[in-house]
């Protein structure tokens, strides 16, 4: 549909609860968020025509690189149907979990329902606001504004975000009760496995690990620059074997998943190269580049 421009970036936006489509920070939960004054990344997605899959589309977060997805979990009580998720894409094949179609409902405004196997992306909460999952409704006898989601379009700007500054010294805080204290600043430790790509655009075999105890994107970069030994570096992650790469621009999930960094030497064709993924065709692996990605949206800035 061209409400979705393929290799570009969109905001779904709930016609009932007027709140956006928004990756939680646990990189795995689905909610709906306002905007605020200062947007945040987690609520775009880049949605990708399914190569020869006709009208399908997957729409992958831009803060985790992680795609919206059917989950078999069921709705939390006062939430209808079952849950959508965030999630890693580890098969070369069409999955039905990540498989999504557009319907217009509303040519003037752009309202579209999104529909995945006979079911419907629905918000929540429109008499208790306070329900604000993101679920998929399984009842199709009423298709309600509650499954109409307005397709608002990013425009792209050509200086990229800058990243997060790291964190302030952590303080340890104190609750109540009687020699009650507590202190949690980093998450226990996750993997990071990271490796370069050459600069013809093609990803090594080699990936070293490390273990790392923190949520910024700063330190990360820093932790890996000293690694690679190289400054000039764009970090990219890629959820999931067969996901599309995308580049690390927000703070880290708030989780303990390892994690795969693809790092970019800056000037190589690959950082110009929106994200790619390797799909299979007839049991051939072909390396498929899509458009450019890393001019962000002045929008976000």
């Amino acid at each position: 549909m061209e409400l979705f421009p393929h290799g570009g970036f969109v905001r779904l936006r709930s016609r009932a609860r007027d709140k956006y489509v928004h990756a939680d920070v646990d990189a795995s939960g689905v909610s709906l968020r306002p905007l605020g004054a200062a947007p945040s990344v987690n609520a775009v997605w880049k949605p990708e025509r399914w190569p020869s899959e006709g009208d399908f589309l997957i729409l992958q977060g831009v803060a985790y690189g992680r795609y919206l997805a059917v989950s078999d979990k069921d709705a939390p009580p006062g939430h209808r149907g079952v849950r959508a998720v965030q999630r890693d894409y580890n098969s070369p094949h069409a999955e039905a979990p990540f498989l999504w179609t557009a319907f217009r409902v509303d040519a003037d405004q752009n309202y579209v329902r999104l529909h995945n196997h006979q079911r419907w992306l629905r918000a929540n909460g429109r008499h208790r606001y306070w329900n604000n999952v993101v679920t998929i409704d399984t009842r199709n006898a009423s298709l309600t504004t509650m499954m109409q989601w307005r397709v608002e379009e990013i425009p792209v700007s050509p200086e990229p975000l800058p990243l997060p500054p790291p964190p302030q010294q952590p303080t340890i805080h104190v609750s109540r009760g009687l020699f009650k204290r507590r202190a949690k600043v980093h998450p226990s430790g996750r993997m990071i496995q990271h490796v370069r790509m050459d600069d013809d655009g093609f990803i090594l075999d080699n990936w070293p690990d490390f273990n790392f105890d923190d949520y910024s994107v700063s330190n990360l970069r820093a932790e890996v620059a000293l690694r690679q030994d190289d400054e000039n570096i764009t970090l990219c992650l890629r959820a999931g074997k067969h996901a599309l790469l995308i580049p690390l621009i927000t703070d880290l999930p708030h989780n303990t998943d390892p994690l795969d960094i693809i790092v970019m030497p800056a000037g190589s064709p690959g950082e110009n190269s929106a994200a790619f993924t390797v799909v299979a065709a007839c049991d051939i692996h072909f390396l498929i580049f899509f458009s450019v990605f890393f001019t962000l949206y002045s929008s976000c800035a």
